[in-house]
Parts: structure tokens; C-alpha cells; sequence
């Protein structure tokens, strides 16, 4: 087998995406860009193989590594790095690769220059990794929603209304500034905002997603720089800078050829007289209805989007759960509002939660509940482990003090239910009573109950997903059934996705979280039946180590400590 011949099997797999991971990443570009015209300008494509591994590792990394630069920060990276091309490229180049078990030769002079100038053809090309890691895009055709639910007869495609939305943290130039020591790994170049807002604005252009959130964005640059990019491209902002001396904020641009606002909420997460809003985050909900023929008034389903940039604060968590349920509770307003006028509304709520998957904020959102009394504050967000610690921080219940207006169950208390009773008047009035119906004493038959026909026959559906009872003051829940559009496993591999990687650390804090549809909105074969999001795509993420062969966050491709995350749903329009 000849190199020429083995690079054609070679890139022949790559196409079919059968290679992933470091295999991909790292030897592409060597393989599909520079070796292919060298070898074959210089007929060197003979059986032996004569190219050595050694020296082609030594290759790939002044690519990997851009070259003239090196290491500057110490500890393992550089070694680690090493190892992994080293691996890969035994793996493509070796027994079985390109290089043959007996092919192997000491180099000659001809051949040593050969492979020099193949080096220097690498630099002058300026091979960025850009051509090395890629971020693919992931078809989700939803298998099990297409054969649960028969295709229609004369169904209109315009019912199906496809969009996309990216939540990005495009890290504020001023928290760069004010936090050096998590950009030491990085280049003076990179962390120039120029470059960075350049790349920032390469990104939205590439992929122009409908919906786009924003954390992270520091007032002037966006106001001056990004806006009026983003409105040439035919978008409609929304800003709101965080509170205090803080010089960023969260913003939502959408297309307003595809959307038109109902209505925002630009809330301040800082509240007086409370111990735990304390701090200067912000949140957004828009309410957004899209525009399609089907729905070209008020009448279709509109979206809640959401977007928030919690405390980053790795110990306090009870801060970040409190921040929380206030942006739920905004969400929940305005769901209940559309519902209030026969409107489905269904939810996208994204950005930057710093909380780790699995952890117990995580699983609030995911779950709908958490019991929250006497967690650890460190726990809530999992992103520092304290468990060392003899006496930390507790959560206490309650969470909020009730001058918020806002129960356990993540909604406003309506003025009715605020007042006290006017004396002499039931205590118990018709809405607390309501709440005692799904409670377990509830759902118990006494054995002695008579049996009155339309009366006490009635039971309720356990299955159905109830607030918590307000007995239960330990415990909050939210009623918005979400679900994360990622699943935070590499597709194909047990590596932990990642979306931020600073300093030394690597971790996934970002979510785009939505209303998915019900089983039992998917089991329904008439056209009236609607509800929920389908998640049909996203934008791969990638792996720690992936992000460490480019030398972390920012860099050249990715010019944010975070990387976008960029999903596409699809949503049945009601008929008028």
C-alpha cells in the first residue's frame, strides 16, 4: 500500500464521520490539507513509507501548538499534548496505517529536507485549528417520535415551524481584565477584544441562528460594536446590563422576519431586605410569536425565551438556587398569561447556570422538584467539592421571605391569596383547599366514606405532574416540564462534554433547556393534538482535552472562555 493510496481509504472514512475524537481532530489536517500535494509533488508515495512517525508528530504539533509558540505556562499540558498525537498518529501511521511493521528507515539527508520544507509548508499555509477541530452538527430525527406519530394525511408543512436558537457567554472584555489569573494559558493575542469580538461575530454569521442569547455582553461593546451588526443581519435586541458597577449584561437578539414580541421582562435579581439577592445578576423573558402563514395574528403558539447568567460563586449555591426561582417564576407569569387566553406557550430557557450537570440545580430544572433544606450550599451547584469542610454553609428553608409574593411552587401569589382572611370568614378558603387535593392524605379513600355517585367517586391522576402541597416547606417545584437539549457525553464516547474551560478547569455550565413534547402529545394521531418542543439538531460540543490541544479558552477559533451552544427545535402551529 502506498501513502497516496492509504490517505484515499483514509479520507474516504473520514467522510463517512466513522473517525472521531483525537483521530479526527488532530491528524486531519496534517493528512487532508498538507501531505497529499507534498507527497505527491515529490513522488513519494512508495511502499515504504518512508515518512517517520516521530517526525510527523513533530509536525503535527507545530500545528497544534501554531507553531513559532510554545508552552509558557508549565506543569503537564505540553507532555499530555505530546501523548495524545503520539497516540493518534501510531494509530493512523502505524502497523496497520500507513507506515508497514518493516518500513521504518533511518532518514537520509534528501528525505530529512524533504520533511523540513513539509514543515515549513505547514507554517507558511498558516494552518490554523481551525482546520483541525470542528464543532458537527447532529441531525436528531427523533426515531421514536416519528414511528409513534403516523404521518398525517393532507397535513400542511407550514404547521411544522423549524427554528434555531444559541445561547453563547461571549466573556465580558472587563472580567478578562479584572481575572487574569484564568487566561494565563493564553496568548496576549487572543485575549485582545478586536480579535475576539472578530471571531464573536465570524460565529453568528456562520450560523445565524434564529434566536440568539446572549450572557456576558458588556454594555458599550454591544451597543456600539455587536448591535449594529446584529441588526444589519436582521435581528431585534433586547439588553439588559446587570445592576451596580457591573459593565455587562444578558441580551436576546431574534430575526424579526421570523418573530414578533408580545412582551418583555428585564428583571433585576437583586431584591432589598433579602439576604440571598444580594447580587448584581440580571435575567430576560421575551415572549416571542413566530410568524408563519399559519399564524400571521396573535392566535398560534408563541415561545418564552428566557436567559440568565447565574452567580458564579462556586460556594454559594443557595444564592444561585434563590436567583433561580425567580426567573422561573417569571417564566411561570407568562406561560399562565397565555394560557389565561386559550394559548399553548411553550419555554426555551438558556444561558450560564455555573452548575454542573446532574448537580441539584440541574436536577430542579430537570426534574421539576428538589428538596433543598439542609443541602450544603457548595452541593447546589457541584462545581467545587467542599466536602471536606467540618461546618459549611446550610440551605435553610425558608428560601425566600414571603414579602416576594413567591411560593414554593416557583409562582406569584396572586393579591386574593396574599390577604388574610377578613375576621370571621373561613380560614381554609376554596384556593388553599385546592392545593390539599394531590396531597398523599388526599389520595387516601377512607373505608368508611359513602359512596355518592359523582361525588366521592372522583379521584385525582397521580400521574398527572402536581405542585408540591404547600405543607411541604422544604421543598420547591416548578411545573414547566424541561428538558436539557444536550445529553453531556460526546456522541459516540463516554467524554464529558465541556462548555467552558479556564485555567485549569474544564466543566460544562451552559444549558439550553425547553418544553419537550409529552409522551402522550406524541401518541395523539388528529391534527389537534400540539405541545412541546421537538429538539431536532445541534451544534456538537467537545471534550476538555479536545480544548486543551488548542490551548484552552480563548483562542484562535474560539475567541470566548465558553463555546457556544446552538440547538434547532421544531413546533407544531396550532390551526387557526
Amino acid at each position: 500500500m502506498t501513502i497516496h493510496t492509504a490517505y484515499s481509504a483514509l479520507k474516504a472514512n473520514f467522510a463517512t464521520g466513522k473517525y472521531l475524537g483525537y483521530s479526527r481532530n488532530a491528524v486531519n489536517a496534517l493528512l487532508a490539507e498538507t501531505l497529499p500535494s507534498f507527497i505527491l509533488r515529490r513522488g513519494l508515495h512508495n511502499a515504504r513509507g518512508i515518512v517517520l512517525k516521530e517526525s510527523l508528530v513533530k509536525a503535527a504539533s507545530s500545528v497544534l501548538m501554531n507553531g513559532k509558540e510554545t508552552w509558557d505556562t508549565g506543569g503537564p499540558r505540553p507532555q499530555k499534548l505530546a501523548k495524545c498525537q503520539s497516540a493518534v498518529l501510531d494509530e493512523w501511521l502505524g502497523p496497520s496505517g500507513l507506515i508497514h511493521k518493516n518500513s521504518e528507515k533511518t532518514i537520509g539527508d534528501d528525505e530529512s529536507k524533504c520533511l523540513e520544507e513539509m514543515q515549513e509548508e505547514i507554517m507558511e499555509k498558516k494552518a490554523t485549528p481551525v482546520a483541525i477541530m470542528w464543532r458537527v452538527w447532529e441531525d436528531l430525527p427523533g426515531p421514536q417520535a416519528e414511528a409513534a406519530v403516523p404521518q398525517m394525511i393532507d397535513e400542511d408543512p407550514d404547521t411544522l415551524f423549524k427554528f434555531s436558537v444559541m445561547s453563547y457567554n461571549i466573556l465580558a472584555q472587563d472580567l478578562l481584565v479584572a481575572n487574569p489569573d484564568l487566561y494565563l494559558h493564553c496568548s496576549d493575542k487572543v485575549l485582545v477584544w478586536s480579535a475576539r469580538l472578530k471571531g464573536i461575530i465570524q460565529e453568528i454569521q456562520a450560523w445565524r441562528p434564529d434566536i440568539l442569547c446572549l450572557q456576558e455582553a458588556q454594555e458599550d461593546h454591544f451597543k456600539k460594536q455587536l448591535q449594529p451588526v446584529l441588526s444589519d443581519m436582521g435581528y431585534s435586541c433586547v439588553y439588559k446590563r446587570r445592576t451596580g458597577s457591573k459593565t455587562d449584561g444578558c441580551a436576546v437578539c431574534y430575526q424579526n422576519k421570523r418573530f414578533s414580541q408580545l412582551s418583555v421582562s428585564l428583571l433585576e435579581l437583586r431584591k432589598e431586605r433579602c439576604e440571598l439577592l444580594d447580587r448584581d445578576n440580571v435575567a430576560i423573558v421575551l415572549l416571542l410569536q413566530p410568524i408563519t402563514s399559519q399564524c400571521h395574528d396573535e392566535r398560534g403558539t408563541p415561545i418564552c425565551v428566557a436567559t440568565t447568567h447565574l452567580l458564579f460563586n462556586p460556594r454559594r449555591g443557595d444564592i444561585k438556587l434563590a436567583q433561580l426561582v425567580l426567573v422561573l417564576a417569571e417564566v411561570d407569569k407568562v406561560v399562565k398569561r397565555c394560557k389565561a387566553m386559550g394559548r399553548d406557550c411553550e419555554v426555551v430557557l438558556c444561558g450560564d447556570f455555573n452548575s454542573l450537570p446532574n448537580m441539584p440545580l440541574y436536577q430542579f430544572i430537570s426534574t421539576g422538584q428538589l428538596h433543598y433544606h439542609g443541602l450544603p450550599a457548595w452541593m447546589i451547584s457541584g462545581q467545587e467539592d467542599l466536602s471536606h469542610q467540618t461546618h459549611p454553609r446550610r440551605v435553610l428553608a425558608p428560601l425566600l421571605p414571603s414579602s416576594l409574593g413567591i411560593n414554593d411552587n416557583c409562582q406569584y401569589v396572586t393579591t386574593s391569596m396574599a390577604k388574610p382572611p377578613p375576621p370571621g370568614e373561613l380560614k381554609y378558603n376554596h384556593d388553599y383547599m385546592l392545593n390539599l387535593r394531590y396531597s398523599q392524605a388526599a389520595c387516601v379513600r377512607p373505608k368508611d366514606l359513602e359512596h355518592i355517585p359523582g361525588v366521592t367517586d372522583n379521584a385525582p391522576d397521580q400521574h398527572e405532574k402536581q405542585p408540591c402541597a404547600l405543607m411541604f416547606r422544604n421543598t420547591i417545584c416548578h411545573c414547566l416540564n424541561l428538558n436539557s437539549a444536550y445529553s453531556h457525553i460526546i456522541t459516540g464516547t463516554d467524554r464529558p462534554e465541556v462548555t467552558t474551560v479556564h485555567s485549569s478547569a474544564g466543566a460544562t455550565v451552559d444549558y439550553i433547556f425547553y418544553t419537550a413534547r409529552s409522551e402522550h402529545s406524541r401518541s395523539q394521531t388528529d391534527k389537534g393534538a400540539h405541545g412541546g418542543l421537538e429538539l431536532i439538531g445541534r451544534l456538537s460540543l467537545l471534550s476538555e482535552a479536545d480544548l486543551w490541544s488548542l490551548r484552552g479558552l480563548p483562542n484562535e477559533i474560539f475567541t470566548s472562555d465558553h463555546l457556544s451552544l446552538l440547538v434547532k427545535f421544531q413546533l407544531r402551529i396550532s390551526p387557526l
